[in-house]
């Protein structure tokens, strides 16, 4: 049987809505996981210094924090949390990056755009539920492939340094069960 001691750090990456936030609650909830989200480090971030957490403060902000303090700098900073620790929202190489010189997993989860799009809209965070399915397709485009650096957005790039890969198209329990068995986990 394998436990989280096994595998103490995990980093989760992917396309916007594929359900990273999720295997991370059920691996908190199933193994004592501390859950770090670099995107709610920028969110927290990016209301102190412009009032607002819209997707564009947000990729600024988190472009911001990058070059002023290093590719890795948010990865970086949730490493200082008690293991077994996964972290989610990693969004550039300097990211992926310090997570795999820690000795991390990289997971990548990925599922159909019109799914995802769904998902974005159900959660009526922020301005996303306002988009349309173009517009969401293109602000996600912009950080598939936002530069060459290690500091940029780069989600494609992620995916193929990932360790494993996961297409979320299964009810729930399934695609829990699925990640589990990708990362050789089991209850």
């Amino acid at each position: 049987m394998t436990t989280s001691s096994n595998l103490p750090l995990i980093g989760i990456s992917g396309t916007f809505a594929s359900g990273k936030d999720t295997i991370a609650e059920f691996l908190v909830r199933d193994f004592g996981y501390t859950h770090i989200s670099t995107g709610d480090m920028v969110r927290k971030v990016a209301m102190n210094n412009y009032g607002s957490i819209e997707r564009p403060i947000l990729v600024k902000t988190a472009t911001e924090l990058r070059y002023d303090n290093g590719a890795g700098a948010l990865v970086d900073e949730a490493l200082k949390e008690p293991r077994p620790l996964v972290i989610t929202g990693i969004r550039s190489l300097g990211e992926a990056k310090a997570l795999k010189a820690a000795g991390g997993t990289l997971l990548f989860v990925d599922a159909p755009i019109e799914v995802r799009y769904e998902r974005i809209k159900s959660r009526a965070r922020d301005n996303e539920t306002l988009l349309t399915l173009d517009q969401f397709r293109d602000n996600e485009e912009k950080e598939m492939y936002a530069g060459p650096n290690d500091e940029d957005f780069n989600i494609r790039g992620i995916g193929e340094m990932a360790d494993i890969h996961i297409e979320n198209t299964l009810p729930l329990e399934q695609y829990i069960s699925l990640a589990y068995g990708k990362l050789g986990l089991s209850k």
